[in-house]
């Protein structure tokens, strides 16, 4: 067997290995999962979204009642369309199994595009060490067990940017139409990229050629835009607003809290709001809430500097989920695999630890990479892809350093964590080698 087709049955062999153990563990976890009261908070919105939006056909967050709701533009739509397909009017356990399955399923394709992204951007190794921890991630497979947005979010985020490597690749103006739709997507699912086609389009600009400009960028941003817009538009002609104005003001006074917590107190920790007088009292618009923020920059300005430029980026990779249950869930959960079967608690403990070298390696590693890649001999194709996926994290950290940056919010970049590390790890080897090959030449 001649040995590239030797090296192509080996990558295809561990990657269906990688497979069949996150589909084992999604499996196992939505199986033997029992979260106390899984209807809370965020999922009980999406849900009563998804009863409305199968019962009338309208997409409105309000409790289901005997008659249509008005329509409103509080929840993004992709969650509650794709939920309304086995919702029942009861959250039974055979419901929310019917919908965890369906996020096992796409679990498992966030692998398998990880592995697509990473192999086409780097080296199919790569890919493979790339799918497998996104398999391993407790984080990721955890978040299959919740009615939560992260599951849909993270395969969506990281189809989109496989499609946009594809688009590089092959100079595909399709492709790159196919990326900027998915990544659209993502906006319709969390409102957090409603902004990355124009962002990662302008960061990526100096390394792409006029012809990549024309082909493939403009085409992505203008595709990602037109699905966004087209909410918007729906909002408009709705409900008379392009969004909830709300969620905004909550978002930037929600992020206002050094370390989480309100004037440094421990037992508002996560959840600091509960505490603040000027949260509580209600009836505050975007004015009010940027003239409060600003009293409280003035009268500490290292402590919000700090929290602004470093504290915010680090709590966002960080592994602790301080605004739930802790460690590696949201809701509380009363049984779990994490607790009781051993592979769970070791791969749980063994992804614990490396998890913060993996997070430095990511984004110190990433932009070095791109700092160096004539250095380093990387095609002008490579640092364009590298660059997306830099203006990725760049754009996550933008968008949060406005807004509170919750663990939970930094889980869909997992998968590209993993990557960027595992490349990183790899071109180190690949260094080393070159350097030890000269070094007993010249000797």
């Amino acid at each position: 067997m001649p040995q590239s087709q030797l090296s192509r049955s080996l990558v295809a062999l561990l990657l269906l290995a990688v497979l069949v153990l996150a589909a084992a563990l999604r499996l196992q976890a939505i199986s033997t999962t029992v979260v106390d009261t899984p209807i809370r908070a965020d999922a009980k919105v999406y849900y009563n979204s998804a009863l409305n939006l199968q019962r009338w056909g309208v997409f409105s967050s309000a409790p289901p009642a005997k008659q249509a709701p008005a329509p409103d533009a509080f929840v993004q739509p992709l969650m509650p369309w794709m939920a309304s397909s086995v919702v029942d009017r009861y959250a039974s356990e055979r419901m929310l199994l019917r919908f965890n399955t369906l996020q096992a399923v796409l679990g498992v394709f966030t692998v398998l595009l990880t592995f697509w992204l990473f192999a086409g951007l780097a080296h199919p190794l790569v890919g493979v060490g790339a799918a497998l921890l996104t398999a391993l991630s407790p984080h990721l497979i955890v978040m299959s067990t919740y009615f939560l947005t992260e599951t849909l979010f993270t395969f969506l985020l990281v189809a989109a940017l496989g499609g946009l490597v594809q688009a590089v690749r092959r100079s595909s103006a399709g492709w790159a139409c196919v990326g900027g739709v998915l990544l659209g997507l993502t906006a319709l699912t969390r409102a957090t990229t409603e902004y990355a086609p124009l962002l990662m389009v302008g960061a990526v600009l100096p390394f792409a050629t006029r012809r990549q400009w024309l082909t493939l960028l403009l085409p992505a941003a203008l595709a990602g835009l037109v699905v966004v817009l087209g909410w918007k538009l729906r909002n408009w002609a709705v409900v008379g607003a392009v969004s909830d104005p709300t969620l905004m003001v909550n978002t930037v006074l929600h992020g206002a809290y050094p370390d989480f917590m309100f004037n440094g107190l421990e037992a508002s920790h996560g959840a600091p709001y509960w505490y603040d007088p000027f949260a509580q009292q209600g009836g505050y618009d975007m004015a009010a809430v940027l003239q409060e923020v600003w009293r409280r920059v003035v009268q500490d300005p290292v402590t919000y500097l700090y929290w602004y430029l470093a504290g915010k980026p680090i709590s966002l990779l960080s592994w602790n989920m301080i605004d739930g249950m802790g460690d590696v869930f949201i809701y509380p959960v009363l049984e779990s695999p994490y607790f009781d079967n051993f592979y769970f608690a070791i791969s749980r403990w063994g992804m614990q630890h490396i998890h913060a070298p993996l997070s430095v390696l990511a984004v110190v590693g990433g932009v070095s990479l791109l700092w160096k890649a004539g250095a380093l001999g990387l095609s002008s194709t490579q640092r364009l892809m590298l660059a997306w996926l830099v203006a990725l994290f760049g754009y996550f950290f933008l968008i949060h350093a406005v807004g509170a940056p919750f663990p939970r919010y930094g889980i869909p970049l997992r998968p590209f964590v993993y990557g960027l590390a595992v490349w990183v790890l790899w071109v180190a080897g690949q260094q080393t080698v070159k350097w030890w090959q000269s070094r007993k030449v010249s000797a």
